[in-house]
């Protein structure tokens, strides 16, 4: 599933390309995944301009003129890629939407588990985003080491990384990123959160936001589908140091880095250097 360094690469790569564009034409191939009817999607979405596009967590959020916005989750396999004029659907294509200006955005999802919603702009913090009970942004000013070691000591029975992963302690830190702080900052993903030290929770919180900017920074993680908008995968899989490492030397002592299942994910650690 792409994570939060995934999503805010396309997230970019739209702002830069879509803003200010007028929607002239939309066509959907798939309509399951929306919340209103394939003439009423089309309705209200064509003629509209691209006024910004925003994130919050994984789902992407673009507004448009007139107090509507799109919210777009890519879920596992969902993408979102600038297209040619003469490049023809797939199976898998979804919605394209062109744009004036000759662009081109195609919404495709193998898996077809990614959505997009319209909602009214001024509605869509009571409508869509705060009832997903999300925590802070993980480059928030909110978010803090003082509101991690809160947000852990509430929930102390629970298994580290599955509470990371559940986006209410940070958003936007899945599998692969959670598996790269937890080594990074040294800890065990199956450890308790009630156990952690001060000193830890520090280290974590640091490691998070070290490792999302870095995956920023390389637009993201390619182990699986995932390409950004140009239809380029990112390259800091080439960086993971835990994550899809398993049966391989820790970097950082020389163990062998271990994959477990918790929490019903793959998950990759080194039992000698993270306590």
């Amino acid at each position: 599933m792409p994570e939060l360094p995934e999503v805010e690469t396309i997230r970019r790569q739209l702002s830069k390309e879509i803003v200010g564009r007028r929607v002239s034409s939309v066509d959907v191939f798939f309509a399951k995944r929306l919340n209103v009817s394939t003439k009423k999607f089309i309705g209200e979405v064509s003629g509209r301009r691209v006024r910004d596009v925003r994130r919050r967590a994984k789902v992407l959020l673009i507004d448009l003129s007139g107090g509507l916005t799109m919210a777009v989750h890519l879920k596992m396999t969902g993408r979102l890629l600038f297209t040619k004029k003469a490049d023809a659907p797939t199976k898998h294509t979804h919605l394209v939407f062109g744009l004036s200006g000759g662009r081109r955005l195609m919404f495709e999802d193998v898996r077809k588990f990614g959505w997009v919603r319209l909602f009214e702009t001024a509605t869509i913090e009571d409508s869509l985003i705060g009832p997903m009970g999300l925590g802070p942004e993980p480059f928030d000013d909110a978010f803090t080491p003082e509101s991690l070691a809160k947000c852990l000591s509430s929930r102390g029975n629970s298994r580290i990384k599955p509470l990371i992963m559940s986006q209410r302690c940070v958003v936007g830190s899945g599998n692969i990123y959670t598996d790269e702080a937890l080594w990074k900052a040294r800890i065990r993903p199956d450890r308790k959160a009630g156990t952690l030290t001060r000193q830890e929770t520090n280290r974590l919180h640091a490691e998070i936001r070290s490792v999302l900017k870095e995956a920023i920074k390389r637009r993201g993680s390619s182990v699986d589908d995932y390409v950004d908008a140009y239809g380029r995968p990112g390259t800091y899989e080439t960086k993971h140091e835990a994550y899809g490492r398993g049966g391989e030397k820790c970097a950082r002592c020389g163990g062998l880095i271990r994959k477990i299942r918790l929490g019903g994910r793959g998950t990759h650690y080194c039992p000698k250097c993270q306590k």
